[in-house]
């Protein structure tokens, strides 16, 4: 049986750890473990369809609230400024 995906590491365990989604995903291992102190562990949202397909393949899934959908807080106050 396999175990539920719920947490940040739970997806990088199932995906084979921090330098195989750092792969997947295109980035520096070093990024992943930042993604994993910010936000108590959030990906990017652009990683959503690379690794929500790499899970797939696995028949796993993984809850949305662990992408980070908001936009950037730096456009955030640019557009209150703006408007």
């Amino acid at each position: 049986m396999r175990r539920k995906i719920r947490t940040f590491d739970d997806v990088l365990n199932a995906l084979g750890g921090v330098k195989a989604v750092a792969e997947l995903t295109e980035v520096t291992s070093s990024a992943v473990c930042k993604w994993r102190s910010r936000d108590g562990g959030r990906f990017p949202a652009r990683t959503h369809p690379r690794i929500k397909a790499a899970l797939a393949g696995k028949r796993q899934s993984a809850p949305q609230h662990l992408w980070d959908f908001d936009p950037p807080r730096r456009y955030e106050a640019r557009a209150k400024r703006v408007t």
